[in-house]
């Protein structure tokens, strides 16, 4: 029997990790074989929806990344929020720009209370506490998370219209 294909069977019922080390003794082969095998199987597999990852003395199977879109919305189908309102999409604009930023900074922007939207964004896991202001009462820190990236279509904070001009002020709201 090919032991590619055993090594696939093994590496899919598996579910975790496996020490390199082992499938050499049980195969019976010497390391640098089954490291030759492995880079093999990884070979064939690069251009399916799975991939052989090999990190040190460990092998495992994971998910292709080209394909973590769809299989992060199969498996979590409530992670898009079909429809946020002005208020959400305001706030998360002005975390997303001025990350980290807390409660007060906010409000202040623009102009009304946030504490409903602010929770209502953390449910949806958009946004996330990322620590405390060193300040008297500590107040929380606010910052966007990987499903807001996900949710806008984009791998990093960098890629939203026109961050570098926002991030770096021309965006502030100054009083006329």
């Amino acid at each position: 029997m090919d032991i590619l294909k055993q090594l696939e069977a093994i590496l899919f019922l598996a579910n975790e990790e496996l020490d390199i080390a082992n499938l050499c003794r049980f195969f019976n082969i010497s390391k640098g074989d089954m490291l030759d095998v492995l880079k093999q199987l990884k070979e064939v597999k690069k251009d399916t929806g799975i991939n052989i990852c090999i990190e040190g003395e460990k092998v495992y199977m994971a998910s292709n990344p080209a394909y973590g879109k769809i299989v992060y919305e199969f498996f979590n189908p409530e992670s898009k929020p079909k429809k946020l309102s002005k208020a959400a999409l305001e706030t998360l604009s002005i975390i997303a720009y001025r990350q980290p930023i807390t409660k007060a900074e906010i409000e202040g922007i623009r102009g009304v209370g946030a504490d409903g939207v602010l929770h209502s964004l953390e449910d949806k896991k958009l946004v996330r506490v990322c620590g405390k202001l060193d300040s008297i009462g500590r107040p929380n820190l606010y910052e966007i998370t990987e499903n807001f990236l996900k949710y806008m279509g984009i791998e990093r904070v960098e890629e939203l219209p026109n961050y570098e001009e926002v991030k770096s002020g021309f965006g502030k709201i100054e009083d006329k």
